[in-house]
C-alpha cells in the first residue's frame, strides 16, 4: 500500500486484531473507541511520478491525521481515519516548485479473533507544478476484504511511503 499514512496503516491493520482481540476477551461493549489526532513534518516525502516529471519530493509542511477506532458488542474492531496536508511545498526533479493539495481515507474492520474482515484505502492528491502551470495526480483505490482485493490507479504518481 503506497501512501503518505502507509506506516499508521499498517500499525492500524495490526492494531485493528491486536485491540479487537483484547476488546473480546474483555467483553467489549459498543461504546468502546476513540480518537487520535496527529501531524509531522511533510519535508523528505517522495511522491514517484512517471516520465517526464519525475520524483517530486516534499522540502516543507505538514501532514495531518486523525484516526477513529470502536469496537461494538460483537468484539468487531472498526478504525477509519483521514489523512490531509497544510502548507506542503514540493520540488520536482527538474527544480519546478509544487503545491499540493488532496486527501485520503482507509477503513477497516477486524472480528473478535483479531482476523481482517475488510478494508479499503483511497488516494486522491493533486500535485500543482508552481513553475509551469500543469499538475500531476495520485489517483488510487484499493480494497481487501477476505479472499479478494484490487487497486484502482488512473495517476501518473504514487504517494510517499511511510
Amino acid at each position: 500500500m503506497r501512501s503518505l499514512r502507509s506506516r499508521a496503516v499498517m500499525a492500524g491493520i495490526t492494531a485493528l486484531g491486536t485491540i479487537g482481540l483484547a476488546a473480546g476477551a474483555a467483553g467489549a461493549a459498543p461504546s468502546n473507541g476513540g480518537t487520535e489526532h496527529s501531524s509531522f513534518p511533510a519535508a523528505g516525502a517522495v511522491f514517484e511520478c512517471s516520465a517526464p516529471t519525475g520524483d517530486i519530493t516534499a522540502v516543507s509542511g505538514t501532514v495531518y491525521m486523525v484516526d477513529h477506532w470502536t469496537v461494538d458488542g460483537q468484539g468487531v474492531f472498526h478504525e477509519t481515519g483521514t489523512v490531509n496536508t497544510h502548507g506542503v511545498t514540493l520540488v520536482g526533479e527538474n527544480g519546478d516548485l509544487y503545491t499540493v493539495s488532496g486527501a485520503s481515507w482507509f477503513g477497516g474492520k477486524v472480528d473478535a479473533t483479531g482476523t481482517p474482515l475488510v478494508f479499503t484505502d483511497t488516494e486522491h492528491w493533486v500535485l500543482h507544478d508552481t513553475t509551469t502551470g500543469g499538475n500531476v495526480k495520485v489517483q488510487i483505490v484499493s480494497h481487501w476484504s477476505s479472499g479478494s482485493g484490487f487497486t484502482w490507479d488512473k495517476g501518473s504518481c504514487s504517494a510517499p511511503e511511510g
